[in-house]
């Protein structure tokens, strides 16, 4: 049997070192938008203890480096302009991050339906150029999975794919 050693969770840190973990989690918020749950992630990595972790995120939510709302609408924006994510992808992106239902409704409010139709176009016209197949059948099943993976919903898909075939 192999022994495996694991380092344990320090408890309560003292003040110098709270200090100095605040301020790279401050630096790494000053460079992007991160949510609680990105913080703490980077935290766990360190042993740091739960309720250190926790006082960290209370100090930078206090301080405004931590904003779930605007760490959301960010999110929001750059997903679905600059990657072509359609709104149910990045809605359940943003659960996995652990960001509140209502929260993810307000962000999710400054979506454009033309843009996102847009962006469904060119990607849907993108991937039609690479796949390499003849049946037209499989060829549209293909791109509607890809559509659907994109986070768009089927009817999204469908309705674009009809307006490219005309």
């Amino acid at each position: 049997m192999r022994h495996v050693e694991c380092k344990e969770k320090r408890g309560v840190m003292d003040q110098e070192e709270f200090k100095r973990y605040l301020g790279k989690m401050q630096a790494l918020c000053s460079r992007g938008e991160k949510c609680r749950a990105d913080i703490r992630m980077k935290l766990e990595k360190k042993n740091i203890s739960s309720e250190d972790i926790n006082n960290i995120l209370q100090a930078l939510e206090e301080d405004g480096f931590l904003d779930e709302v605007r760490y959301a609408k960010a999110y929001v924006h750059d997903k679905s302009r600059l990657q072509g994510w359609g709104p149910r992808k990045i809605s359940g992106m943003l659960k996995m991050k652990g960001i509140p239902e209502e929260i993810i409704e307000n962000a999710m409010f400054q979506l454009d339906d033309e843009m996102l139709m847009a962006n469904l176009e060119d990607a849907l016209n993108k991937k039609d150029k690479t796949i390499k197949e003849t049946d037209p059948v499989k060829l549209r099943a293909r791109l509607v999975r890809y559509g659907i993976n994109k986070g768009y919903n089927y009817w999204q898909v469908l309705r674009v794919l009809d307006t490219l075939k005309k």
